[in-house]
């Protein structure tokens, strides 16, 4: 948990980090508690505003986050203030990472249109092909668990890179005690339901990758690895995991675990979109 308060309307200065005119966002469809406060416009460096912000989180209480929305614009989730009542992330001290992506794999890879549960036999052979596809090379009928923790850090060539690849973004702040914290807090939701599960998940990323909250969008997130995995049977097994997690992956539609291990060997940058 935080003690940190959403800062009021207006510029917002934390230290020596200096930030234009914003607003406080609610929960509740804007009737709730101010759950964040977000810039009016673009900053035009954003990721160096991000990750100056992100170096001053244990000081400041506040998690810094870049806006993204619907067809390009922020208005959808930000200024429509779409976002339900905040949830009381104390729940995730009892979530399990592991066993919620298990169980995220097996409605994955579960037969059920014209399941017949009395016969043990039934296969429906289209979508066991398409699904072991999808999941190679792992068996779409055990989840191949979580991968091991990365330990080599980006380069500080390779992070100023990523940082200035992200070009200007308005930037948001909400207090949390860490980075995956704050999708709860906010509210936030891909489909109308509880945020705990994917925040377990992006807690535990935090830990095995140094994989911090970078944006927040409509139905769509991204993180930015400090410790991205470095060899592809790292990469697979990680790619699983996020299959799991996710519609679709990268931002440009990727649906199956050998082309996300192959994204996540290219790039620190993990997007994660739901229909």
């Amino acid at each position: 948990m935080t003690t940190a308060d959403v800062p009021a309307d207006g510029a917002v200065r934390i230290g020596a980090i200096r930030l234009p005119a914003g607003r406080r966002i609610r929960s509740d469809g804007g009737r709730g508690e101010p759950v964040a406060w977000v810039t009016s416009e673009p900053v035009p460096d954003a990721g160096r505003a991000w990750a100056a912000l992100s170096d001053v989180h244990a000081q400041s209480g506040l998690v810094p986050f870049l806006l993204s929305g619907i067809a390009g614009g922020t208005e959808r989730p930000w200024d429509s203030q779409e976002f339900r009542n905040a949830e009381d992330v104390t729940g995730l001290d009892h979530l399990d990472a592991a066993e919620s992506l298990r169980a995220d794999w097996q409605g994955r890879t579960t037969e059920y249109d014209d399941y017949d549960e009395e016969d043990e036999d039934y296969q429906d052979d289209d979508f066991a092909r398409s699904t072991a596809e999808e999941v190679a090379p792992f068996s779409r009928r055990q989840f191949p668990g979580l991968a091991q923790a990365e330990e080599h850090q980006l380069d500080a060539g390779q992070f100023d890179q990523v940082l200035n690849g992200l070009g200007p973004a308005r930037v948001g702040l909400a207090p949390a005690g860490r980075p995956a914290d704050v999708l709860p807090m906010l509210g936030w939701n891909e489909a109308l339901v509880t945020a705990l599960p994917i925040a377990a998940v992006l807690r535990s990323w935090e830990d095995r990758f140094g994989a911090r909250l970078l944006r927040v969008g409509f139905a769509e997130i991204s993180v930015l690895a400090q410790r991205p995995p470095r060899t592809l049977e790292s990469a697979q097994h990680l790619a699983a995991e996020q299959w799991a997690l996710c519609d679709e992956f990268g931002g440009t539609g990727l649906h199956d675990v050998p082309s996300i291990a192959a994204s996540l060997l290219q790039s620190p940058v993990w997007t994660f979109w739901w229909d």
